[in-house]
């Protein structure tokens, strides 16, 4: 998955709820204002408890966003992600672009950025129907690939019901907004990849591998696998981390804990970091002052 998918969850109080002003004046209101927080309460406890004992519904967005990411560069200097509403219901987003780069650690961080011009910055999308947000980059070509991040979030609606001779009034409980974040790459005019596993070490068992990206375009790791090896070339003990991008010049570090009782068995470590179209490779000789707890 090339995207990250978040939710936030917002309650709303219903109608009829004291506001702060009020309570301070008026005691009745501040024992109306007790019983509508507990009652929310109440009504929140029970929804993620709902969320926890379905497991396999649990919530899903009513919305999705193709491509799940977008490459630009060399004759490609706009493109676009199309918005697709699938509910009953229009749906109202809020759009935003990021410059994304990465700490020391490894830690995605996004800041501010001019270079990539895009619209709209807000957009309704009706029911079973979909809207493009169209990107474009500004400027000649970087030598480094630079890399951004669209955010697309769902504007939460206040549901409301009203009857026949009475006005509408809100309904309390959660909503939950979905928040879409997918990569826009801005290609350097020559590209190169690479990557190397820079050091390896094992103290009490706790075996760390740091992947360094030596290219300069991004490297998208599916996956790191450790497998730990007798003397005589048998496999004793294996174990895969989950990879994650690293962009040029940066690093990140996998680590796994190998217990004793096996640890004691290992001549050797092996790392196999697997990106997209390219696998890097390191090797760990281990001494049993590595394994001591």
């Amino acid at each position: 998955m090339k995207y990250k998918l978040e939710s936030k969850i917002r309650y709303h109080l219903p109608a009829g709820s004291a506001p702060m002003s009020t309570i301070a004046r008026n005691g009745k209101s501040v024992k109306t204002f007790i019983y509508t927080s507990r009652l929310l309460v109440e009504w929140v406890v029970i929804g993620f408890f709902l969320i926890l004992m379905t497991p396999t519904r649990g919530f899903t967005a009513n919305f999705n966003i193709l491509p799940t990411s977008l490459e630009l560069g060399g004759n490609a200097k706009s493109g676009a992600f199309s918005v697709m509403n699938s509910s009953s219901e229009k749906l109202n987003c809020q759009i935003e672009v990021k410059e994304w780069t990465q700490d020391a650690n490894g830690k995605d961080v996004y800041s501010d950025t001019g270079d990539i011009v895009f619209f709209p910055k807000i957009m309704t999308v009706q029911p079973k129907e979909q809207r493009a947000i169209r990107i474009g980059i500004k400027g000649p070509l970087p030598p480094q690939e630079r890399t951004y991040r669209l955010f697309v979030e769902e504007i939460p609606v206040q549901k409301s019901v009203s009857g026949d001779n009475a006005p509408s009034e809100l309904v309390a409980g959660l909503t939950i907004a979905f928040r879409y974040s997918m990569p826009i790459f801005v290609k350097p005019v020559s590209q190169r990849q690479g990557g190397v596993i820079e050091k390896i070490n094992m103290v009490k068992g706790l075996t760390k591998a740091i992947v360094r990206n030596t290219g300069n375009v991004h490297l998208k790791l599916i996956i790191v696998a450790f497998r730990g090896k007798s003397a005589d070339g048998k496999e004793v003990f294996s174990k895969e981390a989950a990879g994650w991008y690293i962009l040029h010049g940066q690093s990140r570090s996998y680590e796994v804990t190998i217990p004793q009782e096996l640890c004691r068995n290992l001549a050797t470590i092996e790392i196999n970091a697997q990106s997209e179209n390219l696998t890097i490779n390191g090797t760990l000789a281990v001494h049993k002052e590595m394994c001591t707890q």
